[in-house]
């Protein structure tokens, strides 16, 4: 009678436990959801209101790193900040949740992004006009976070969205259209920087008077996709 009763007390201070963890794990995943869908929301605002703070500079032909030159410059770094941090906050939201090894790659590459983003926080670029000759260890910087954020980015949004679309509290979420336009800015960008090419000559009329459109559509497209993933943990 007494083993029984033992056996019993054991089994119900296990589920307790057991629950208990469960609860923590709920918690931290709510409280790192909602990080990243303010932060997120930060980085959309701050990049908007760069447009105001910096109407110098046209949106249509200038990459958003050139809002972290001269006078303002700090929004734009807190721009790149807010975004690594939502990407981190979102791969410590979902570590808990994952499965699949897919899961698994695409919080590496996620993890990976937030590194490159904080990086283009802390190293500003050179102005457009530098020779590669004379770039700054900053611009040079810069340019490994270009290398290192952009394609981790893409590889994050594209194998979590294939790994959660599955999912009941994903399925009527628009994660894979928001993969597509993230991919087709690249794309169009990547295009654009390839006709244009290093050393041609400006042409007012050219390809390259819209090359701030896409780079601007794929930062706040993933910004978007950051609080569309997040939102189920964060109710």
């Amino acid at each position: 009678m007494n083993r029984w009763a033992d056996q019993h007390s054991t089994c119900g201070e296990l589920r307790r436990t057991s629950e208990r963890n469960a609860h923590s794990v709920m918690t931290y995943s709510l409280l790192a959801a909602r990080a990243v869908i303010g932060a997120a929301a930060l980085a959309i605002i701050a990049l908007a209101g760069l447009h105001i703070l910096k109407s110098e500079i046209d949106p249509r032909r200038n990459m958003i790193s050139q809002y972290a030159l001269g006078r303002h410059g700090w929004v734009m770094a807190l721009c790149f900040a807010a975004f690594a941090a939502a990407s981190a906050c979102l791969f410590a939201a979902l570590i808990a949740h994952v499965l699949s090894l897919l899961s698994w790659i695409g919080l590496v590459f996620l993890l990976a992004a937030a590194v490159g983003l904080a990086m283009a926080a802390r190293f500003p670029m050179d102005p457009v006009s530098t020779p590669p000759g004379q770039w700054s260890y900053t611009g040079k910087m810069h340019g490994v976070a270009f290398l290192i954020g952009v394609p981790c980015q893409i590889l994050a949004v594209l194998l979590l969205s294939l790994a959660l679309r599955n999912q009941t509290s994903y399925a009527s979420l628009p994660l894979l259209v928001l993969t597509a336009v993230i991919w087709l800015s690249l794309v169009i960008m990547i295009a654009i920087m390839l006709i244009v090419g290093p050393g041609k000559s400006t042409n007012p009329n050219g390809p390259e008077r819209f090359l701030g459109f896409p780079n601007r559509l794929f930062m706040v497209a993933y910004g978007v996709w950051l609080m569309v993933v997040a939102w189920p943990m964060a109710r």
